[in-house]
């Protein structure tokens, strides 16, 4: 199943990208799309950034950042699947910064065309990594903050963790 994933800083501007694919990518048409697919679901993510969390008894609990729709836990930067696009889930992670790292996951051929089925749990750990990658990166002092990130270094790490969560 290809993904494909980016990380937007202030005023939605990319500061990496990258296509993760096993066998086959994405469609030509849909490849092309990647990056307004990704932008038009930002709009969702900023909206559940400043959502109100429901508490156990089901009411409004502080100012609502960083809350899930779905999940209401102690691991609130993960959001989820926030949307979808033909058939192509898109998940979505924020950083206590503002950086929202959000990423397309493709069709699986065995699963069906319209099946946008994906395993959170593997998502979830592949952002936390990608995370701490990018907090390793901000300590650097030769990188200037919300400028793209060109690191070869990074983009293999980002790939091998790719590999290791996203079968």
């Amino acid at each position: 199943m290809p993904q494909y994933f980016a990380i937007v800083g202030e005023h939605d501007k990319p500061l990496y990208e990258a296509e993760f694919t096993q066998t086959a990518g994405f469609a030509q048409e849909i490849k092309e799309l990647n990056p307004f697919i990704l932008h038009a679901a930002l709009d969702i993510v900023e909206d559940l950034q400043w959502q109100p969390s429901a508490g156990t008894s089901g009411a409004s609990v502080g100012n609502g950042f960083l809350r899930s729709r779905s999940n209401v836990s102690t691991d609130n930067c993960y959001l989820g699947q926030v949307d979808h696009f033909y058939g192509l889930a898109i998940t979505a992670y924020l950083t206590y910064g503002g950086k929202k790292f959000v990423m397309l996951h493709g069709n699986n051929s065995t699963r069906g065309k319209n099946s946008h089925m994906i395993d959170d749990n593997m998502v979830r750990s592949f952002y936390q990594d990608v995370h701490e990658l990018y907090i390793k990166t901000l300590m650097n002092p030769f990188y200037t903050q919300d400028s793209p990130i060109e690191s070869p270094t990074f983009d293999l790490r980002v790939q091998t963790l790719a590999k290791k969560y996203l079968k």
